[in-house]
């Protein structure tokens, strides 16, 4: 991804910020992302569906992430993580999945498109 755009850029920032102040989990995610933002350039979907599969790993058990994040996502202001939020949105939650962490686990992509059946 490239490194350049305001919600990257913000992203980087808050991470930057953040330092070891948010929990081991949301710094293992982000460390993640930040991995993809800096080292591809343009992401293809492989590099996309790769990431999400990879925080979904991290995460495991989605009651960690209810058990950090909370109902109303307490973290989402500081959370490198709430740069993504859409304009309006204050948080994200397992109800509203707006950020990435909660994006992989509410709506999980499938490992492969489904076939099509055949026609005859």
């Amino acid at each position: 991804m490239t490194t350049s755009g305001l919600q990257t850029h913000d992203f980087l920032t808050r991470l930057q910020k953040a330092g070891d102040s948010l929990p081991p989990l949301l710094l293992e995610l982000a460390a993640v992302m930040r991995r993809m933002v800096e080292e591809i350039e343009r992401p293809q979907l492989a590099d996309i569906e790769a990431l999400q599969a990879e925080l979904r790993r991290l995460i495991g058990d989605p009651q960690r992430l209810r058990d950090i994040c909370g109902a109303e996502g307490q973290l989402c202001p500081q959370c490198p993580f709430g740069a993504y939020l859409p304009s309006g949105f204050p948080y994200a939650s397992e109800k509203q999945a707006l950020c990435l962490p909660w994006i992989v686990i509410v709506h999980p992509q499938p490992a492969a498109p489904p076939s099509e059946p055949a026609v005859q």
